[in-house]
């Protein structure tokens, strides 16, 4: 029995709609605590880029997105961090404090649930940075 070129096209959609979480993703973690009411917030975005500098797939870092990761874009810069961090200070009317960057780089290729990295260095390479931080 063949298949129905409708269902192989549906089929192809779904997987590429399952590997898109591991491609790139944009997000805005908050969390209130203790007795201060102080905000913790951390601001995150990784993708994958070709030989270290072309850049392939990340998540979106536009605020009003839609979809959670873009092409052949580079929003995995710390301006557009500071800015969605600063931008969601600002809509809960509060300052920043204790602000940490982390900067992630990996050359080698790593299949997820492997331990070891297959030896293709530079030809996809994977960024993630972080913007943490307090808001008072």
């Amino acid at each position: 029995m063949e298949k129905k070129p409708a269902s192989n096209i549906l089929t192809l959609l779904a997987g590429l709609c399952l590997l898109a979480g591991t491609w790139g993703c944009f997000s805005v973690d908050s969390a209130v605590g203790g007795v201060s009411e102080e905000e913790y917030v951390v601001v995150r975005n990784y993708g994958w880029k070709a030989f270290k500098y072309i850049p392939l797939v990340c998540g979106n870092a536009t605020e009003d997105a839609w979809f959670p990761w873009v092409v052949l874009r580079d929003d995995i810069t710390m301006d557009k961090i500071q800015k969605r961090f600063m931008d969601h200070a600002g809509k809960r009317g509060k300052t920043a404090v204790n602000l940490k960057y982390t900067d992630y780089d990996t050359v080698m290729f790593n299949l997820p649930l492997v331990q070891y990295p297959l030896p293709i260095p530079y030809l996809l390479c994977y960024r993630e940075i972080q913007l943490s931080g307090t808001l008072k």
